[in-house]
């Protein structure tokens, strides 16, 4: 076959890696059964499949199968070579939360590697701690890291077709160059700049795409496990090249119009990216998942090419390579993002082969601290008494679920590591922010109980005030105002605003083999024998109070680290009270490297950190530390300061907006959302082109990271439009994505907004994002700020 004319179908022999719905049991029938029928994108690795499809052309076509001779096998096993990678990341924010009810974890993983329900794969740190949401004040919520990020590490088999990655990042970096240049050219034009300079931008475009198309792609001819097909597409991606070369070079010196240079770029622009396809592509994808308690939640799959590292240079490595990148969660086969968003994060990632490992430290931010980490647990019996471990149903130590035996003889540092010092006791402050924390209003909610024969006269229960889940709680009148907060209504009321009758009770029976009601009704029938009504109460905080809490934090820290709960399970809290029947307190050690190696050293925590509890305890909770690997260090990147920024956001006007009410108009206003804090304009009645002309400054956001980096690629903004209605919730109308400017009063643009996949208008705005020294002097009249941020996320 004469080459200038293509190759015949050849493929592999090449792994093809298999997604398809989450590996572990959710449910009956599977809610994800579809994934694995390729209805959708896979959430999960489930395997992979090693193939070879070779073309011939003869005269007659038959159909038969046979068992593969032995030499083809032979054949195959030199393309069966397996290298370790390493992968890092680290989680640098967690924003835009919503409805969390349980405490949040992340789980990073490539193929079987790093899921923590896998049991074939050495145990890696893999997850993050986990840590509870506050809310950010206006309408979001988000992971209260400060300036301990954490980190996970982990080390993976693959085969070696960084020949193949190399070439294809190359390509994607010539396509992305040409195509900003483009970008830059058709704004000129857009703008009736005068000829000369977009002769200039032109001229600048073919110059870049001349030297980058002459740099030599990688030969794979001397490559050992090359395949027919590398050898082809590297022919056809060279002779492409060289065409595009030769074209520019004419289209440079001769003196066609503009119209045609332009159309003849974007012909190569698409041949670029359609030369960049990689079909044999064997690493699996990167999979980051949002964990609720045990639970699923979002995912975002990574390609392994955008992270990949090379020795060969900047050009041949991922393009997110050890950098900080913003990533958009989604729900399990959602097909376009919808009204809700699971979760941003701001992570950084780095992928590459174990010998390159010392090439990491040049991507490395912060102080990398390893520690390893256990809970000692305590209970008092009958609420009376001391604390000891007397009645405990769970181990003496234990790890954060309770479930695994954690002794602290138990553990021992991984190969190449040392112990730093002693155990000492070290509170996880993320897992105990109040509901409140964030919040400037809150209102305390109790509920009183009542039971019956069914028939008979209604008489109060053993427990008589409970929580919305039904689980004992003081009596309303025994619950005090905490600390830092003021009551704003004289007395407790009943809530007649949901589905009650006229004195506030909502009824129901109890169905075995469930001890509690799970559903409520507002209407008494003979049969119920169960009923309640929600009492409420509002509060505030006393901003007078503030330097007391403080002081008064700053004690319980310095106590002696005990968390406290009602039952364990609960949410644990500091500060002891009456109905608390357990504790518990978190005791770290640190380790370090044995070898120097700066942060790559922390590539070297493979396996569990020690030695397998007994199984055969008298504790039917306890599980053997290696089958869950839980006992596996915990890492954070600690930062000793972040940079100050600024940022104001020039809300204008909108255009074009969907009609939400009835009489064909809306009632829109925005919600800007930067990191850890979110800001709402006010509502436009009765208009799709609302006019807002409004600023909203973010004062005093506290951003971790190189200022270089961050000047780069600074955080993403996301605006969000809802239809404001009085009666019911308030209706999402459309979203878009945008980058701060770090330039001095930019301009304002118009950005499209994206609702359900479809485009719903356009929003005019321009966003400044300005570097402090200092911490800023707020003198704008009528926008004093209180500094109560501090004590707010506490």
């Amino acid at each position: 076959v004469d080459d200038h004319l293509g190759f015949l179908p050849t493929f592999g022999p090449c792994y093809v890696n298999l997604y398809g719905s989450p590996r572990e049991f959710t449910g009956f029938p599977d809610p994800y059964a579809e994934l694995n029928t390729g209805k959708g994108e896979g959430v999960a690795y489930r395997g992979r499949l090693l193939l070879s499809l070779e073309t011939k052309l003869v005269e007659h076509s038959e159909q038969k199968v046979e068992d593969l001779p032995a030499d083809d096998i032979l054949r195959v096993e030199k393309y069966l070579r397996r290298r370790k990678y390493s992968l890092f990341a680290a989680f640098y924010s967690a924003s835009m939360l919503q409805d969390v009810d349980d405490a949040i974890q992340f789980e990073v993983s490539i193929g079987n590697y790093g899921n923590k329900f896998d049991t074939t794969c050495l145990p890696l740190a893999s997850t993050t701690q986990y840590s509870r949401a506050v809310f950010d004040g206006c309408h979001y919520y988000y992971l209260p890291w400060g300036n301990v990020k954490p980190v996970v590490v982990l080390s993976s088999y693959w085969e070696d077709i960084s020949h193949r990655v190399e070439t294809q990042n190359q390509l994607l970096r010539i396509a992305d160059r040409l195509e900003a240049g483009l970008e830059q050219v058709h704004l000129a034009v857009k703008a009736q700049g005068n000829t000369e300079d977009v002769d200039s931008l032109l001229a600048q475009l073919l110059d870049e795409l001349i030297s980058d198309c002459s740099q030599p792609l990688g030969d794979v001819h001397e490559i050992p496990s090359a395949t027919h097909l590398d050898q082809y597409l590297y022919r056809l991606r060279s002779r492409h090249l060289n065409q595009m070369t030769e074209a520019a070079l004419a289209l440079k010196l001769g003196h066609g119009g503009l119209p045609a240079a332009l159309e003849q770029a974007e012909d190569w622009l698409r041949r670029l990216r359609a030369l960049a396809e990689e079909p044999q592509n064997s690493l699996p994808d990167i999979i980051i998942w949002m964990l609720q308690g045990d639970k699923r939640v979002a995912y975002q799959r990574v390609p392994a090419r955008d992270i990949l590292f090379s020795r060969r240079g900047a050009t041949y490595c991922g393009k997110n390579c050890g950098k900080l990148q913003t990533l958009f969660l989604k729900y399990p086969m959602e097909g376009v993002p919808g009204a809700r968003m699971p979760v941003q994060i701001r992570v950084k990632l780095w992928f590459g082969l174990s010998v390159d490992e010392k090439e990491f430290n040049q991507f490395a931010e912060g102080k990398l601290s390893v520690f390893a980490e256990t809970y000692e647990n305590q209970t008092k019996l009958a609420l009376v008494g001391n604390w000891g471990t007397t009645g405990l149903t769970y181990p003496k130590f234990s790890d954060v679920t309770g479930k695994i035996k954690l002794p602290k003889d138990s553990f021992r540092p991984s190969a190449g590591w040392t112990w730093a010092g002693d155990w000492f006791v070290c509170p996880e402050k993320t897992l105990l922010h109040d509901t409140d924390a964030g919040h400037l209003s809150f209102v305390e909610e109790v509920f009183e109980n009542q039971t019956r024969l069914p028939g008979g006269q209604w008489i109060y229960m053993s427990d008589n005030y409970t929580d919305v889940n039904g689980e004992k709680v003081l009596p309303k009148d025994d619950i005090e105002c905490p600390l830092g907060w003021k009551w704003e209504d004289e007395e407790w009321s009943t809530d007649l605003n949901r589905a009650v009758d006229e004195q506030g009770w909502e009824y129901s029976i109890t169905i075995p083999p469930d001890r509690k009601p799970k559903h409520w009704v507002p209407a008494e029938k003979m049969y119920y024998t169960h009923r309640r009504r929600r009492w409420v109460r509002l509060r505030r905080r006393d901003l007078s109070q503030m330097e007391a809490l403080k002081r008064h934090r700053q004690a319980e820290a310095e106590g002696e680290g005990w968390e406290y709960a009602s039952l364990f399970g609960w949410k644990f809290h500091l500060e002891y009270r009456k109905t608390d029947a357990f504790r518990r307190r978190r005791w770290r050690r640190r380790m370090e490297p044995l070898e120097k190696t700066g942060p790559a050293a922390v590539f070297a925590l493979e396996g569990a950190l020690g030695g397998v509890v007994d199984d055969r305890s008298d504790d039917s909770m306890s599980v053997s530390t290696l089958s869950f690997g839980v006992n596996r260090p915990t890492i954070s990147c600690i930062f000793d300061y972040g940079n100050r920024y600024h940022l104001r956001c020039y809300m204008y006007q909108a255009r074009d907006l969907p009609s939400m009410d009835k009489d064909s108009f809306s009632d829109p206003y925005a919600i800007v959302s930067f990191l850890h804090q979110s800001q709402k304009t006010v509502v436009a009645k009765n208009t799709l082109n609302p006019t807002w002309d409004q600023t909203l400054i973010f004062y005093e956001i506290e951003i971790f990271g190189e200022p270089a980096s961050i000047a780069e690629q600074p955080p993403s903004i996301v605006v969000e439009l809802y239809d404001h209605d009085t009666y019911g919730a308030d209706e999402f109308m459309g979203r878009c994505m945008c980058q701060p400017s770090l330039e001095r009063m930019p301009r304002l643009a118009w950005f499209p907004l994206i609702r359900g996949g479809q485009p719903a208008g356009e929003l005019l705005a321009s966003f400044e994002l300005i570097q402090r020294e200092k911490p800023a002097i707020h003198h704008i009249p009528g926008f004093e700020v209180h500094d109560t941020s501090g004590i707010l996320d506490e």
